[in-house]
């Protein structure tokens, strides 16, 4: 059971996705201890990243801290709107304000966020010098408090080909942006799974509700 301060661990921000996902294999396999985050700020596919994230933790032994944030929502939603995956702009600002007093709360001293380099072009907040200037603010509030995204220089169909010898069952992972009992094979994040899956030469074992066309 994890307590307070006894142990200075990384606080990873894990969603259930491949990056972080392989993230928590990663430092698992390097024997760094880790404390796992997930948010829950209204995305439309919540309940199934937290199932992803529960059994993911369970693997690898750490317990998860939820935040619950859903209301935000109905906050960022005007009238007509159609709001996806991401209804809450910048939402990498607000998780890491949030991990950054975490961290403090449980002495942690580094908190690692899985962006990859295909991220960076969704915006300044999914950007390496964005990153860094968060870094910088994080140590300015809690002295030797670092921000990292150790994976931000690989593409995603990298880091499955680096992470897939450490054993990682990817079945456990979810990428799709709809709530239903399967992946869905079509939306972007779905698509974008199944060609790193493909780039990486290593079969793709996720149960899709769409074979491609």
């Amino acid at each position: 059971m994890e307590t307070g301060r006894s142990e200075t661990r990384d606080l990873l921000l894990l969603s259930g996705g491949i990056e972080s996902s392989a993230l928590l294999a990663q430092r698992h396999a390097a024997g760094d201890p880790l404390r796992a985050v997930w948010v829950d700020y209204g995305q439309r596919n919540a309940e199934r990243e937290w199932a992803a994230v529960e059994h993911l933790a369970a693997a690898y032994g750490c317990t998860p801290i939820p935040l619950d944030l859903q209301s935000l929502r109905a906050a960022f939603t005007r009238r007509n709107d159609w709001v996806g995956h991401v209804p809450l702009p910048q939402r990498n600002l607000l998780v890491l304000a949030l991990a950054i007093n975490l961290a403090e709360h449980h002495g942690d001293r580094r908190i690692l966020l899985a962006l990859n380099r295909e991220d960076q072009g969704h915006g300044p907040g999914s950007q390496l010098g964005f990153v860094q200037q968060v870094s910088v603010l994080a140590a300015t509030l809690v002295p030797g408090l670092q921000v990292e995204a150790p994976l931000i220089d690989q593409s995603k169909a990298e880091i499955i080909a680096a992470t897939d010898p450490l054993g990682l069952d990817w079945r456990l992972t979810w990428s799709c942006l709809l709530a239903q009992s399967r992946q869905c094979g079509r939306c972007p994040q779905c698509q974008a799974r199944r060609a790193a899956f493909a780039a990486a030469g290593i079969p793709d074992p996720t149960d899709y509700r769409e074979l491609p066309r």
